[in-house]
């Protein structure tokens, strides 16, 4: 092993401690042969590749004359201002990587993908790869799936929903072409997925934060979910979801045994078909911020035994209509309202359906192996739904000879054309699914990734799914629903009222706050304006930036007020940051034109968060309105103890 090398691994080893072991493992490639350029200090090398007629042709990796104006002149074409992330597709001998990394350093995330590990092995036996240990840099090789691109670039989504360039080296292509297009492909459903999730963080960001503010007192009053951490250890759990495919398999958890057996864990979608075949879970999870999700609970009986587990986030309707125990997770921002009021309450993983919550919730309860049925990820039979589920019910004064459920399900599904996908099913034959539905699935597979535990898919449709243990439900029941155990813990479905009068007095001291911190922004607005104005008078500016300061000093005063606010203010969060960006990347900026720029950011910034203070008041009324009735529900009779 090399000095190279051995300078290599370790900047490979610190950032990415699985890809050093596999570099470290693999052997160097011998058709590389590298020798000193035209141009002093710089080299040059080629590959010999087979020319397909039994014969071998040379390719070239690196200009033989002047390699670093080659590399120059590729990093040039990184478009540094209207793009925040760059993919480089090959790593050559690495000259080219090493321009752009110095090119992006501090303005763009630089993905780096060589699809021949054994080359790669090889350049870093003999070049010293300094920009492998930029901290804007990723390095990817071989075909990594898109489970693996999510799991390690997920925390750059911010910067990939800005916009991706791909800068693709001419000598990779020309020897993996194919392995670069599969690349590409998977990454571009990342890109995908990045924008998703973004796009919906901004757009529920205030229905979000409402939701937080309306389920205050049943949070903060009510049952957490820490008495139920590893209570069903070692227990099989099967999910059950609502798609298509669960119509083949429903009758299996028919069986009044099986619920001793088993942790039977059902999404909000597939209660009611569940509670029409005498199915109880022991569990249903919700998180939809929509109120159109009350049609899942509507007209159902009492389920004193099956207790509803939500993400606080969920719409407050679902769980005021909720006939049975509930049980919250712990959310940041519930917690940063109560202060000093909070309860210590453990998180599940923020999930982006009901059926991840229904996964780390199994893994909470600490069950093993956990059974997938119902999780189609497509339009299994070009169905949305199995029959029976809540918007069946909807849809039911619109069936007529001519308008059957099929044609209303393929309807919804023809709606969304534009981003629908033809893949492949469990069983080879086409099914289309949709860009949400592959956002999901890249999560799912993600967290299976993840997983300590064994995760069956027994969906027998829709989508295969990575890292899973493909089985028939049949198959997966038999082997794994064992003994009887003891049954679960059920939570009282009573609040706390001494709690809720407390609540409501802290909540109070929340809204003075936020009164507090948008006057001191309405304060900010002329003082930011005349800095704009006056940006050359160096004696006034003086005076305005001690203004400015005393001003901040109040906001932090007032840090956790300012936290809950810009919780609301997503969009304003995301435009400050492609603001700061934009300042950035600007090199032809001098310092006054700079500083004019920051100052506008700022202006644009303080009227979003003036913005955000109103509504938060708006919403603290309402929670303070809700706190008020659940306060009466739940008073305790006279002469009880509270």
């Amino acid at each position: 092993m090399s000095d190279t090398f051995e300078r290599n691994y370790e900047r490979l080893r610190t950032r990415w401690p699985e890809l050093a072991e596999r570099l470290g493992a693999v052997e160097p490639s011998e058709a590389l042969v590298v020798e000193p350029s035209k141009q002093p200090g710089y080299l040059t090398g080629a590959v010999a590749v087979s020319d397909g007629a039994g014969g071998a042709r040379r390719i070239t990796l690196a200009s033989r004359h002047r390699p670093s104006d080659e590399a120059r002149r590729f990093a040039e074409q990184a478009d540094v201002t209207d793009r925040a992330a760059v993919v480089c597709m090959g790593v050559g001998l690495g000259h080219h990587v090493r321009e752009l990394a110095k090119r992006l350093a501090g303005k763009s995330l630089l993905v780096v993908y060589e699809p021949d590990t054994a080359l790669l092995r090889s350049v870093l036996e003999t070049i010293d790869a300094d920009w492998l240990g930029a901290p804007h840099v990723e390095l990817m090789c071989d075909e990594p799936d898109v489970s693996t691109i999510t799991r390690r670039l997920e925390t750059y989504a911010p910067q990939i929903a800005q916009g991706v360039q791909v800068l693709t080296h001419a000598p990779t292509r020309q020897m993996h072409g194919e392995r670069m297009n599969v690349f590409a492909d998977r990454f571009t459903q990342f890109v995908a997925y990045c924008r998703t999730n973004v796009a919906t963080s901004m757009v529920i960001a205030l229905q979000t934060c409402r939701n937080y503010a309306n389920n205050l007192g049943r949070y903060a009053a009510g049952a957490s979910l820490n008495e139920l951490k590893d209570a069903a250890a070692g227990r099989p759990a099967v999910l059950v979801a609502a798609g298509p495919s669960l119509a083949r398999n429903i009758h299996l958890l028919e069986d009044p045994q099986l619920r001793q057996r088993v942790v039977i864990i059902a999404a909000q979608t597939a209660l009611k078909p569940l509670l029409a075949r005498g199915i109880k879970p022991h569990f249903v999870t919700a998180l939809d911020y929509h109120p159109i999700s009350q049609r899942f609970y509507d007209g159902l009986p009492e389920l004193p035994d099956v207790t509803l587990v939500a993400e606080p986030k969920v719409n407050s309707a679902v769980v005021d209509h909720y006939p049975g125990p509930v049980r919250f997770c712990r959310a940041g921002f519930i917690d940063t309202l109560l202060g000093e009021l909070g309860k210590p309450m453990d998180a599940l993983p923020a999930g982006s359906t009901v059926a991840h919550l229904s996964l780390y919730l199994a893994q909470y309860l600490g069950c093993d192996p956990i059974v997938l049925t119902g999780q189609d990820l497509g339009f299994t039979d070009g169905l949305y739904y199995m029959p029976g589920t809540a918007i069946h019910e909807v849809w039911s004064a619109e069936l007529n000879p001519f308008n059957s459920l099929e044609m209303l399900e393929w309807q919804r599904i023809a709606r969304h054309k534009a981003h629908l996908r033809k893949l492949d099913d469990v069983n080879g034959r086409p099914i289309y699914t949709d860009e949400q539905m592959l956002t999901y699935l890249r999560q799912f597979e993600r967290d299976f990734g993840n997983a300590a535990q064994t995760i069956i898919d027994a969906t027998e449709g829709g989508l295969p799914k990575a890292h899973t243990t493909r089985m028939a439900l049949s198959e997966a029941l038999a082997a794994h629903a064992g003994e009887l155990c003891e049954p679960l813990p059920t939570p009282p479905r009573r609040l706390d009222h001494e709690r809720l009068r407390l609540v409501s007095l802290h909540l109070q001291r929340r809204v003075d706050e936020v009164r507090q911190l948008m006057q001191t922004s309405r304060q900010t607005l002329p003082i930011l304006r005349e800095m704009v104005e006056q940006q050359r008078d160096l004696h006034r500016m003086g005076k305005l930036f001690k203004k400015l300061e005393a001003n901040k000093r109040r906001v932090a005063e007032l840090n956790e007020a300012f936290g809950l606010v810009n919780e609301l203010n997503q969009i304003g969060a995301f435009n400050r940051l492609r603001a700061d960006r934009a300042i950035q990347v600007n090199d032809e900026l001098d310092d006054y034109a700079r500083q004019k720029a920051q100052l506008e950011r700022d202006t644009a910034n303080v009227k979003w968060l003036i913005e955000a203070c109103e509504l938060v008041l708006e919403m603290f009324g309402e929670s303070a309105a809700r706190l008020e009735v659940l306060a009466d529900e739940h008073e305790p009779p006279m002469g009880a103890v509270a």
